[in-house]
């Protein structure tokens, strides 16, 4: 057998055996929760009960290809973090259906909803992780004039990884946070009983890019 075809049958085995040797991790659960004066442009709060005025909120009307973009985007960086190939894992309900979360209040939608016990039942895996994600609001200080308060606040994204083995135990964990993003202005204005906030809010793209901001001060 010439030496050429044997160096390529070495290449081919230790490839093969290095593709057995990967570890794998499923992500379970993704809970992505964000402030909800940076996304809803009026709240209304009339003595202390607070409402949200209209049909407009920048987590409602996320695109299917943002969130798609979103868990892409985390399942690349659970990857590099653990060293393992990373994939969504989704529960199934009764009927067969994913089980995730919903675009409801300030929750971004169609993230993976499952306990930790029960993803080890389901799937045979190296690592069993979750990931929590939080946009913040910082700062806010701000002057007030007669009854309108007009202040500025920074947002800041919060961004855990926490994986566990089969037998639950923690072998990773680790937070990070990012900051320095622009500025959002709110206007507060007090009548009576009544106080309306107006928010600057984040659109879509923006909580896509302060992600993906996230996720490089995680590989750094």
């Amino acid at each position: 057998m010439k030496l050429k075809t044997l160096l390529q049958l070495l290449v081919i085995v230790l490839f093969t055996n290095q593709l057995k040797a990967q570890n794998t991790a499923c992500i379970y659960q993704i809970n992505f929760n964000i402030d909800q004066d940076l996304v809803v442009p009026t709240r209304v709060r009339v003595g202390n009960q607070t409402t949200t005025t209209g049909q407009f909120n920048t987590v409602q009307s996320f695109p299917q290809s943002l969130t798609d973009s979103v868990l892409n985007l985390v399942t690349r960086t659970v990857s590099k973090q653990l060293g393992a190939t990373a994939a969504i894992v989704y529960k199934k309900n009764r009927r067969g259906n994913d089980v995730m979360s919903q675009n409801f209040g300030a929750q971004l939608g169609g993230m993976p909803r499952n306990r930790l016990r029960k993803a080890v039942l389901a799937e045979e895996k190296d690592y069993y992780v979750r990931v929590r994600i939080r946009y913040e609001k910082r700062g806010g200080a701000g002057i007030t004039l007669g009854g309108t308060q007009i202040s500025q606040h920074r947002p800041v994204v919060i961004m855990r990884i926490t994986a566990w083995d089969v037998e639950r135990k923690k072998l990773y964990n680790k937070k990070v946070k990012a900051k320095d993003f622009s500025r959002l202005r709110s206007v507060q204005r007090t009548a009576m009983n009544v106080t309306v906030q107006q928010n600057e809010v984040l659109s879509p793209q923006d909580i896509y890019n302060m992600l993906v901001k996230a996720t490089e001060v995680y590989e750094k």
